[in-house]
């Protein structure tokens, strides 16, 4: 039994320059959002065998884990535009077909588009660049906080990308569905 047709179109050209590039993008983000997951683990694991072993806390894990989680929040936040998974209403457009749905998803991907290049390419920008003027330092590391504020225009630039894309190629996206997903995945192993 097949399962349903994808509501977003047809199956994307996986050949398309615009496709390839999302996959560079995406993968991109997957390693920065792997390297932080990696980075705030080892530092809460050494952090706890620091303090409950060694009895003798490490001063640095609290800092690094924080900066950790800013990168995986800020670039989390653009990965999930990319896979259309950012917070959204989504009952208009599920209701929506064809034409219709094309024009929803595009002028959803301007308002993004808008708030990724003010807030986070233009706005994030700028706050590197004034703390790199200042040269403003972390309180433990003393690393340059500019060091810290990068993750937002990085997350700025993949947002502007993934919404140009929607814009200009609307039919190669489509929003996980994780229910259809399972549901195929079980078919699929109950058949062989």
């Amino acid at each position: 039994m097949a399962g349903p047709a994808p509501r977003h179109g047809p199956v994307p050209n996986e050949s398309h320059p615009m496709n390839r590039l999302r996959k560079l993008m995406d993968r991109l983000l997957e390693a920065g959002l792997i390297l932080s997951f990696l980075v705030l683990t080892l530092c809460v694991l050494w952090q706890v065998f620091s303090r409950y072993v060694l009895n003798d806390p490490a001063t640095f894990t609290e800092e690094t884990s924080r900066f950790a989680v800013i990168w995986l929040g800020i670039l989390g936040t653009a990965y999930a535009c990319g896979k259309l998974e950012h917070m959204a209403y989504d009952m208009l457009e599920a209701k929506l077909t064809g034409a219709r749905h094309v024009a929803h998803m595009r002028a959803v991907a301007l308002v993004v588009l808008a708030f990724g290049g003010a807030v986070f390419l233009y706005g994030g920008g700028r706050l590197v660049l004034r703390a790199w003027e200042v040269e403003q330092l972390s309180a433990t590391l003393e690393v340059p906080m500019a060091y810290v504020y990068a993750c937002i225009p990085l997350a700025g630039l993949a947002m502007v990308f993934y919404e140009v894309a929607i814009l200009v190629a609307p039919q190669s996206f489509k929003a996980a569905n994780e229910v259809e997903a399972a549901i195929e995945h079980v078919e699929k192993e109950m058949t062989a």
